[in-house]
Parts: C-alpha cells; structure tokens; sequence
C-alpha cells in the first residue's frame, strides 16, 4: 500500500481518538492525509533531493560568522507596511520575499563543494480558522523563504527543500504556504505522520544525546536532518509559546522530530504512560530511567534560585501534601490510580522544567549548520490564535542556539538570564545566556560592525501568554 494511501485510511480510522484526552492532556490527533494534495513525504523529499545532488553547490556561512561561532549577529531589515482590517501586514508579502533574497547573500557566499542538500526548517504551526493569509506573525514567512532560497540557488544552491511537521496540509493550503512556494518551485516535506510507526526506518536518523543527557538519551530527526550532507539552516520566527515562553531556535527542534518522539509539551505526570500506551516508542531505551527524579530535582534546585514566576500556578505545594514523589511513583503506572492522584493537581506540575530540560537534551543531540531568527514580523501571546503581530525588522543569526535564543528573547523584552530554558542551557553548559556576556556583530551593507552597546539594538515588548490557550489580557516577561 502507498504511504498517501495508508495514511489517509489510518487518519480516518484513528478519527475517533480526535477528542480523547488523558488527565487534560490531549491525545495524539490523526494526521491530515497527504492524498489531498499540497506537501510531499519524506520518502518522496529523500528522492527529489538525490536527484539533485550532482549539480548542487553547497553554500558556505561567511568567514565571519563562521570564524566566531559564539557571536551573534544582527541584520536590520527595511519593511515597511500598515496593519490591514485583520491586524495583519498583508501589503508587506513583496518585501519580505525581495529581503529574504538579500539576506542570503548577506550570510552565505558560494561554496567550492558540489554535491549534498540543504533544508530550510521554519516554523509552520497552526492558526486559527480565519487566518488566510500568509502574511501574520505566527508561521516563519513563506515570502522570506520563498526569495531566501532565490538567493541561495543563485549561489549555485539549487538543492534546497523545507519540511514542517507541526500541523496539517489543509492548515498549510489555508494559510497560503503553498501559493508561495508552488509558485516558486518550493517542496515542503509534510512530516506529521499519524503515528511514529508510520515512518519508515530509512526516514529517520538517530542522535545520541552527549554528556549527561536529563530527560532523554536518544532522539529521532527525520531526513535529511542529520544527514553527513545536508546543510540545515533553522529558521524559527520572533515570537512566543504559552510553555515554550520565547519560542525561537531551540524550541524549533521539536519540528524535526518524529511525531511520538516530539511530544515535548506533555505533561510530567503522564509522559511517559502517553509515551508507552498512546504513542507507541521505546521510552525504555531512549529515555533516561530517573528522568522523573532528574526532573523534580532540578525543579527544587531551581525553585530554592528564586527562578521568576517559578511554579506560576503553585501547583508543586499540591502534590507535595498528597505525598510528592513516593506517593505519585506508586500510581504513575496505572491509568486510573493516576488519574484519582491527580485529579485535585490543578495546573502545570512541574512542566516547565520538564519541557526545558527536554529541550535542552534535543538541543545538544541536533546540530542545526546555522540558526536564523525571522524578526521581520513577531508576535506576542501564544504564538496561536492568541497575540498580535508586530513589525520588528530584525533578524537574529548565529551558530551556538542558546546564544542566538538568548539574543533574540532580549530583543524580546525579556531577561534572558531570568527566562528558564535559557537561563538551564547556561547551567548545562550549551552557550551563553547574559547579552552583556555574548559577542555582538551589525551585518550592514555587507559589512560586520561590533555593537559596542546594548542600547544600540531596538527592544520590543513581546509578552508571553503563559500556559493558556485563552486570553487573559495578561502578558509576562522575564
């Protein structure tokens, strides 16, 4: 049977798990069937990049950013637009493609070696029903990549592919990805497979966590994410998530790994049964047998920091009465013994450290050739259908991705030295997180200037609408 056809009959055989739930958290949903039209699949990107591999140029990053891969560097941009009745800047769609092909030759020049691809990973979401623009803060813009990969196959890149696996063909139709990209002979790898049995093994590539991994040891990417030669540049947008806080480049890992294994957003309470009755993965061998006293442990060492708006709901103090981790260890296993334990928990026990040390692991497991923050356009509130775009004209780009996260959440508003996941990496050892701390470059007109100052870089007031879908008229920083 054809992967499209499988697909499509296990998504509509799977349908009526759509609006299960386990304890609040919400069952994997069936993917959008790729018969339908719009994306490819990762066996057909696999071949279309193969074929192209002979006459590829590979791109190199320019000296300096390459020589400095802890520095980061900031690029100006000049769009210019007004918000249309939806509060979108829908008139911004021609200069953003005609910036996104400038910036490439501001980051890359013409490499020596033939052969090999490249993928271009943006972050593609979900919007909501009204949405049918490409043109709003909540996706990367399919216009700046569409003239980015211009610019790089005037290099002689011409090997190029986009993959995105966070949401439906039909969302990516709706919010007219593929007007762009079909237009410009973009292919976009549709990864969101049902389930992670649905990959084919020659699909995916294994990472080994290095060091002392906390939460997970090893960790699926699909192709050609890690192959030896693709060349992958992450391309996150400026904006926020209502548990990943800012979510920028290390949050857009989750994106390339396989659906199962990138449930990074459950809950602590139920990862590991979702993981083992629902998702069907080896959580015996890829993920670390105490990752649970890991994450508690971390969670009390960072609560004693005076971690800022640690335990938001004040949740911990709740489990802690109903006997904390022995009494939870004995009922963890079982469906209902757990859901009796945690049905007077209200709230994100521990989540947010989990989901940092989580994506922690992942970012020193997958190596991403260079990081690039589209800022053109960000968004505060939810990075969904809560928040409001924002034109900042700045992108952030760097090799080391806490450097380059820590960078763009200042811009942000935020402290990234207060924010967690940033704040963690630090700890862990991954990169930097105090700008004051972190080598600063202007790429403009072609030239790298040092930025002596933090005053000389525009700051924004992009709020995060923590651990809710609603609208609170609330919006946090660090």
């Amino acid at each position: 049977m054809k992967r499209r056809n499988f697909l499509h009959k296990s998504a509509v055989a799977g349908a009526t798990y759509a609006g299960l739930e386990l304890y609040g958290h919400a069952m994997p949903m069936p993917a959008e069937a790729f018969g339908t039209g719009g994306g490819i699949d990762v066996a057909e990107g696999l071949d279309i990049l193969e074929q192209g591999k002979e006459k590829n140029i590979i791109v190199d990053i320019r000296p300096e950013i390459r020589n400095n891969p802890r520095a980061v560097f900031l690029i100006e941009t000049h769009v210019s637009a007004r918000r249309d009745d939806r509060g979108f800047f829908t008139e911004a769609q021609p200069q953003l493609e005609a910036t996104g092909k400038d910036i490439a030759s501001q980051i890359f020049i013409k490499g020596s070696k033939k052969g090999g691809s490249t993928i271009v990973r943006p972050n593609f979401t979900t919007v909501p029903e009204n949405v049918l623009s490409p043109v709003c803060g909540i996706n990367t813009s399919c216009d700046f990549i569409a003239g980015f990969i211009q610019g790089l196959r005037e290099m002689g890149n011409t090997n190029v592919i986009t993959s995105a696996r966070g949401t439906t063909v039909k969302n990516h139709r709706q919010t007219g990805i593929y007007d762009v990209f079909d237009k410009h002979n973009i292919n976009l790898i549709e990864a969101n497979y049902r389930r992670f049995e649905n990959y084919d093994k020659t699909e995916l590539n294994w990472h080994k966590v290095p060091g002392n991994p906390q939460v997970w040891k090893n960790i699926p990417t699909y192709r050609p994410i890690g192959d030896k030669d693709n060349f992958f540049i992450n391309m996150p947008k400026l904006k926020n998530h209502n548990l990943g806080l800012t979510t920028l480049s290390i949050k857009n890992l989750q994106g390339v790994v396989p659906r199962g294994y990138g449930h990074y957003c459950d809950r602590w309470s139920a990862m590991e049964l979702l993981a083992t009755k629902s998702y069907d993965i080896n959580f015996k061998r890829d993920f670390v047998k105490d990752y649970y006293q890991n994450v508690e442990s971390a969670f009390l060492k960072h609560r004693a920091a005076g971690f800022k708006h640690w335990d938001y709901e004040n949740v911990y103090p709740v489990y802690e009465k109903k006997g904390g981790w022995e009494a939870f260890k004995k009922v963890k296993d079982n469906r209902e013994n757990l859901r009796d334990f945690m049905d007077d928990i209200k709230g994100p026990l521990m989540w947010d450290e989990q989901w940092s040390q989580r994506a922690i692991d992942s970012a020193f497991a997958i190596r991403p050739d260079i990081n690039i923050i589209e800022g053109i356009i960000g968004r505060d509130g939810s990075g969904f259908n809560v928040g409001t775009d924002e034109l900042c004209n700045v992108l952030v780009i760097g090799i080391s991705i806490a450097e380059v996260d820590s960078i763009g959440s200042y811009i942000m508003g935020h402290d990234p030295t207060e924010l967690p996941y940033t704040r963690i990496a630090r700890e862990r050892g991954l990169g930097e997180c105090d700008p004051n701390k972190i080598d600063l470059y202007w790429i403009k007109d072609g030239e790298v200037i040092s930025i002596k100052n933090l005053t000389e870089i525009k700051r924004h007031r992009l709020g995060v609408n923590m651990h809710t879908w609603a609208e609170t008229s609330e919006r946090l920083f660090w």
